[in-house]
């Protein structure tokens, strides 16, 4: 397998070995472009509250409240099971280790365990709020080693709750974050920054969002906001958290853009440009922003670089007929944890029809710089430094293979190695070059699932040592 890929590795390097040497090679950036959807499939609810995807078995789950049911299905739409007996199931939560999804029982005032293998449930846990619309739990987020839920105290009041599993019997502690919220709160959180929990409501009008440190096992308040962003939050319809836990975007349906808070304090951090009537935003593991609108004269999904204004992509979901339109849901998005595509849900317009869109993510052009000496004495190491650039994060586990050609006029090259490429996109490499005269190096990445195929390549003068 190894001399196959080599081969590989060899064509690809040679069919490029005759191009001249640079310092750098860029690609053209990649402006907005309007994708389409991989599949999608109807869906046999006619309810939707959340969604959470599970990588380690290639599933998808979505809760049906007023079904009483969570439905599961695989990565490309397919039904692959509904779970019946979840009365009100409302909000999900992953476990860490993809063994577990945990669902908000809001009609039972409780919290299901279902086995992401057997797709039964394991066991059940009272959270002492009572059942019902203004009682039971609605959300649910893991953070600092807990399961937290969002519920209503009453019609006018929400709270903060959480479940600790730790030890030998379940510990609730309900009752946090009082005279915060008007209602049950959504959460967001990230395992990054564990101990970080966003949590935001809106009854229609302006929205609270608040930040608490969990560390200590209690919600205790770093900052909160109450009618957030320049313009104001109404109605607001989703909340996520950037992976590095610096960031919370918000979906406010009376607004034109998605806005960007920063969690130290909740002041005004950017926005995301979309238009019409935000209503969904999920992030993924490397900080890229998938922002939903609703309405029928623009692009329907963004995708955004953490920190850029301007989307790289969008899809524009297609409309059934003159008369009826297909509509983003509210907190209808959330991402495959390697951030190869993401999951939309959508429904008709004068229906309750709902459907669940793959779109998988366009390749887009990357960059390789490579930066070496002038010049560097035979035989001793030389140390080569570049950097892969996209409108997307690479994150963990990336490599670029190292060639080196110690006659560029011959266009024949050796593989001598690979570089471990940094989440920030840094890599580097040592070599101790023989050759005299004009050596070149070349880098090569090999893309992936989002990221097309780069290289880039420098000369060096070795001269005696």
């Amino acid at each position: 397998m190894k001399e196959a890929n080599d081969h590989v590795r060899i064509r690809h390097f040679l069919e490029r070995a005759t191009l001249s040497a640079a310092l750098s090679l860029s690609l053209l950036g990649l402006g907005t472009t309007t994708a389409a959807a991989d599949t999608n499939n109807p869906l046999p609810i006619n309810s939707y509250r959340d969604m959470a995807v599970d990588a380690a078995h290639q599933l998808v789950f979505l809760s049906d409240p007023f079904g009483d049911s969570v439905l599961v299905t695989d990565y490309t739409g397919r039904v692959v099971k509904q779970i019946s007996g979840v009365d009100g199931a409302w909000g999900l939560a992953l476990s860490s280790d993809s063994g577990t999804l945990y669902v908000a029982l809001r009609d039972a005032g409780a919290i299901a365990a279902i086995d992401t293998v057997t797709l039964q449930e394991t066991a059940r846990y009272d959270t002492g709020t009572g059942a019902g619309a203004y009682a039971g739990p609605t959300s649910l987020a893991l953070a600092g080693d807990r399961i937290w839920f969002g519920y209503s105290l009453d019609s006018w009041r929400g709270a903060l709750g959480s479940l600790d599993l730790s030890g030998a019997q379940p510990v609730v502690a309900a009752g946090q974050g009082l005279d915060t919220f008007r209602g049950s709160p959504r959460l967001a959180a990230v395992p990054q920054d564990p101990n970080t929990l966003v949590a935001a409501e809106s009854d229609g009008n302006a929205a609270a969002v608040a930040v608490y440190d969990v560390g200590n096992g209690r919600a205790d308040n770093r900052a909160t906001r109450v009618s957030p962003g320049p313009d104001g939050c109404e109605s607001l319809q989703d909340v996520a958290l950037t992976p590095d836990g610096r960031q919370v975007v918000i979906a406010c349906a009376a607004a034109h853009y998605h806005q960007v808070l920063r969690t130290d304090d909740l002041a005004d951090d950017g926005i995301h440009t979309t238009s019409w009537s935000p209503t969904a935003v999920a992030i993924d593991p490397v900080g890229t922003v998938a922002a939903g609108v609703y309405g029928p004269s623009s692009s329907d999904v963004h995708l955004f670089a953490q920190g850029d204004p301007t989307a790289y992509t969008a899809w524009d979901f297609p409309e059934p007929s003159d008369y009826a339109d297909t509509t983003l849901v509210s907190g209808g998005l959330a991402w495959a944890p390697d951030g190869s595509r993401i999951f939309a849900v959508t429904e008709t317009s004068g229906t309750s029809s709902l459907t669940l869109r793959v779109l998988d993510h366009p390749k887009v052009p990357t960059t390789v710089t490579l930066q070496a000496p002038a010049s560097s004495p035979r035989n001793q190491d030389l140390t080569l430094t570049g950097q892969l650039e996209a409108p997307v994060g690479f994150g963990a586990g990336n490599t670029v293979d190292v060639w080196r050609i110690d006659d560029p006029m011959a266009g024949e090259g050796t593989l001598i190695g690979s570089a471990s490429v940094a989440a920030d996109g840094t890599f580097s490499y040592t070599d101790q070059p023989r050759a005299k005269g004009a050596v070149q190096y070349t880098v090569q990445y090999y893309g992936d699932s989002r990221h097309a195929y780069a290289y880039g390549s420098v000369v060096v003068d070795v001269v005696s040592d």
